[in-house]
């Protein structure tokens, strides 16, 4: 396979991926707007794109297989990483909210049925 049909399935599979990494764009550019756990897992979708763009580019170029290799195996490292964070960072935003919800909420339970206060 000639590099320039490779090359246009790098860029047709890079393009395609607009619907993840464009709206982690957005979220990232948003800021303060957006929960820190968003915040984290944008930063994964984008890491994770950007690595796929950087080794696809250098392997249509004359590098070393070894320093693609370290590249993707960086890449793959740092969205895990980013990914944990992002679940760890939620599930402690989700508890706040509920320990908020139940400030203002508090669950009431009901006595047992049938008792002789009841009557």
């Amino acid at each position: 396979m000639s590099h320039g049909v490779l090359a246009v399935g790098v860029v047709v599979l890079l393009a395609s991926g607009n619907v993840w990494y464009l709206p982690a764009y957005i979220d990232l550019r948003a800021g303060q707007d957006r929960p820190r756990s968003r915040r984290l897992a944008a930063a994964a979708v984008l890491t994770g794109w950007g690595s796929a763009a950087l080794t696809m580019f250098l392997l249509l170029t004359p590098v070393d297989p070894s320093v693609v290799a370290l590249l993707a195996v960086a890449g793959i490292t740092a969205v895990g990483s980013l990914t944990v964070q992002a679940w760890r960072r939620r599930g402690r935003e989700q508890r706040e909210e509920e320990a908020r919800w139940s400030a203002l909420f508090p669950v009431r339970t009901a006595g047992p049925v049938g008792t002789a206060e009841d009557e």
